[in-house]
């Protein structure tokens, strides 16, 4: 512990180790359990730090640490996540833990953390989807497209992306040369956008594009 307080980590996990490989089984074992965990964590080590409190919480019966690792275990898998841009398994993985950690522990102090992490993570899959729908729109795969804008909308409706993925499936139904279908989704979608540029300029990429696509509208797919 005097390693740990000074912030000796690596020092302080393998002292942890010994005691937990000499007296398994222990109460003093099991306390090294939870710190060998926050020492792992502190070195960013997260793999690690998440199976340390994993085995804390398989045998301890201490509520308050069994709480604090299970948050930790939330942080690791944070911590662990991806860019937007990558595989976001983990991601989805983080979000399992934070919804049943609050379950598990609704009037933690930690809740609002761990909804607010929610949030965040929820953004980074609003946008994976959004950047590949743009992408498959690139490619003039519009059915592709329309997927996964339109998973944005079911699946993160309220995140900063919903306006834009309307936008997408707007642009998407011009390019695919249904004007009508393109006015007719915007007029079923009006009064669902958030933010009043958002809704103009879906209006106006309707009507400058009535008759026919300009250059500069192209610019739309790489903005």
């Amino acid at each position: 512990m005097k390693f740990f307080d000074k912030g000796k980590y690596s020092r302080a996990k393998d002292e942890f180790d010994y005691i937990i490989m000499t007296d398994p089984g222990s109460k003093l074992a099991n306390e090294s359990q939870y710190y060998k965990g926050e020492s792992l964590f502190q070195m960013k080590e997260y793999d690690n730090a998440w199976v340390a409190f994993d085995r804390y919480v398989r045998f301890s019966n201490d509520v308050s640490k069994i709480e604090k690792s299970r948050y930790r275990i939330c942080e690791c898998t944070i911590n662990l996540t991806n860019s937007y841009q990558r595989d976001q398994k983990q991601t989805k993985r983080a979000l399992e833990q934070l919804q049943m950690f609050i379950e598990d522990f609704p009037q933690s102090e930690l809740v609002q953390d761990a909804e607010r992490s929610i949030a965040t993570l929820r953004i980074k899959l609003a946008e994976k989807d959004f950047e590949v729908g743009r992408l498959y729109l690139k490619l003039e795969e519009y059915g592709s497209a329309l997927i996964y804008f339109r998973s944005v909308l079911n699946n993160y409706y309220d995140t900063i992306f919903a306006d834009d993925a309307r936008i997408g499936i707007i642009f998407t139904h011009i390019l695919n040369e249904n004007q009508q279908g393109a006015r007719s989704y915007f007029n079923s979608e009006k009064n669902r956008f958030v933010k009043l540029e958002k809704y103009r300029e879906a209006e106006s990429l309707i009507v400058d594009t009535e008759t026919g696509l300009k250059l500069a509208h192209y610019y739309q797919l790489y903005k």
